[in-house]
């Protein structure tokens, strides 16, 4: 299991909500203010760290956070679906389900891209309700459903998110496409 992770924008810390990701760079409680954790976000994010009081206690709380918006290189939105030569039984399950059945963590290379387009924002609630709920002129996939990737792209930078039966959970996608 991994200990440092993002999660809808929250950076998460050995179980705990340490900080969150807004205009390009990690707002992050001075609480944790650790070397791994400073590593972690300069070398994996790739993004920059400001140091803040009261943030833990306010993701603890379930209180607001500025919406997440990255500034500067072009924006993109992916959606990538499971390919045709993917196991049939490996199509519309959870996470947890895909790992139970022996498929382990979603590879670039059992997905193809089926949606890609330039945006201003990052926004999965957006995502959901344009693709989920419907499908837009031009859209070639089916409508967003479990086991599907959401891909949000800004310069060398990407952050997967897998369709869940109740959301959307950060993943790692590896492998060559």
């Amino acid at each position: 299991m991994k200990q440092i992770f993002f999660r809808n924008g929250i950076l998460i810390y050995y179980g705990n909500p340490a900080g969150y990701l807004s205009d390009g760079k990690v707002i992050l409680d001075s609480l944790f203010e650790r070397e791994e954790l400073l590593l972690y976000i300069k070398e994996k994010e790739q993004a920059e760290v400001e140091i803040r009081e009261g943030i833990y206690d306010r993701l603890s709380e379930g209180g607001e956070i500025e919406k997440t918006e990255y500034h500067g290189e072009e924006r993109r939105l992916l959606i990538y679906q499971l390919g045709q030569d993917s196991p049939i039984m490996m199509r519309f399950i959870s996470l947890a389900e895909r790992k139970k059945r022996g498929y382990g963590e979603p590879q670039r290379k059992e997905y193809d891209l089926v949606h890609e387009e330039k945006i201003d924002k990052f926004d999965l609630e957006d995502v959901w309700e344009r693709f989920g709920r419907g499908m837009p002129d031009g859209f070639t996939g089916h409508a967003l459903s479990i086991s599907d990737v959401v891909a949000f792209t800004e310069g060398n930078v990407s952050r997967f998110f897998y369709v869940e039966p109740s959301g959307f959970e950060e993943i790692t996608l590896e492998g060559e496409n």
